[in-house]
């Protein structure tokens, strides 16, 4: 296994953070694990493959599309046979204006939401023909390069994830009930960036401004989840990323996660996975 799959996308134009690949195959592939900061997108225009998540398999057909999302690891088969598709990869942040902010947490949310939005596709063959046209159009103004074609890329962009948040019966993409979400974004930054180290509740509430223990029951009653229950699974999505894209020991993920008590570790990923960081690393590769 490589050291570290962790694809990272050129752009032809920087200030455009989006990449067209026209795919064609014949041969039998098994890719690698691996994961982007992009979301990606991918419309089969002929022949058969599967497309693996950690909680899910995508058997993709001409017609189908499917969603992978950002920081998502995923890998591909394909037996033998003629095989095109058209992959879509782009910086969604990038595209989101001031006024999409409240949906930020639906779109940058890394692993299980997006394969759950891929329902949409099965629920409503209407919505999936929609964004499969839409990425062939895409793939067509970025081939052409007329005068403007950024703009019809970008409008484009904006009508995919349209589409999915009208289409979404489940609710999973309802800002309504999350516009307080917009409070706790310096918190959730302050996650981020020091997920691999100690994440501190006091320093999260100082950033807020509130007190410790007002501050916790602001944070659960926005996110559904205590601030360490918040915490410790994005300790172990981070975990999965690094089991699966890099040959080290579990130790050694547990310390880069910055969960060096081992019983500790074990439990939470146990209460995430049904099964030990081992048995999750053979299960899947």
């Amino acid at each position: 296994m490589d050291n570290h799959i962790s694809e990272q996308i050129v752009y032809e134009n920087p200030l455009q953070p989006v990449r067209i690949l026209h795919q064609h195959r014949n041969e039998r592939a098994i890719g690698k694990w691996h994961y982007h900061h992009e979301l990606e997108l991918i419309a089969v225009v002929r022949g058969e493959f599967s497309i693996y998540t950690k909680d899910r398999v995508f058997k993709l057909s001409a017609g189908d599309v499917a969603i992978i999302g950002s920081f998502e690891p995923h890998h591909s088969y394909k037996d033998e046979g003629v095989m095109d598709y058209i992959v879509l990869q782009f910086d969604i942040l990038k595209y989101l204006g001031q006024d999409l902010i409240p949906y930020m947490k639906y779109v940058t949310e890394a692993g299980r939401l997006y394969s759950s939005l891929n329902d949409i596709f099965a629920e409503s063959p209407e919505v999936k023909r929609r964004i499969f046209d839409y990425i062939h159009e895409i793939a067509m103004e970025y081939a052409q390069r007329q005068k403007g074609y950024e703009i019809a890329i970008h409008s484009l962009l904006y009508k995919i994830i349209l589409a999915l948040l009208r289409s979404d019966r489940s609710a999973l993409m309802d800002v309504r009930k999350d516009a307080e979400l917009l409070k706790l974004l310096p918190v959730l930054d302050y996650i981020e960036k020091n997920i691999h180290y100690k994440v501190d509740m006091k320093e999260a509430a100082q950033i807020m401004n509130l007190d410790y223990f007002y501050f916790g029951k602001v944070f659960k009653k926005i996110m559904g989840k205590t601030f360490i229950e918040y915490v410790n699974y994005k300790k172990i999505v981070n975990a999965e990323l690094i089991l699966l894209t890099r040959d080290v020991s579990v130790l050694e993920t547990a310390s880069l996660v910055g969960m060096p008590n081992m019983a500790n570790f074990y439990k939470i990923f146990y209460k995430y996975n049904q099964c030990s960081p081992k048995e999750f690393r053979k299960k899947l590769l």
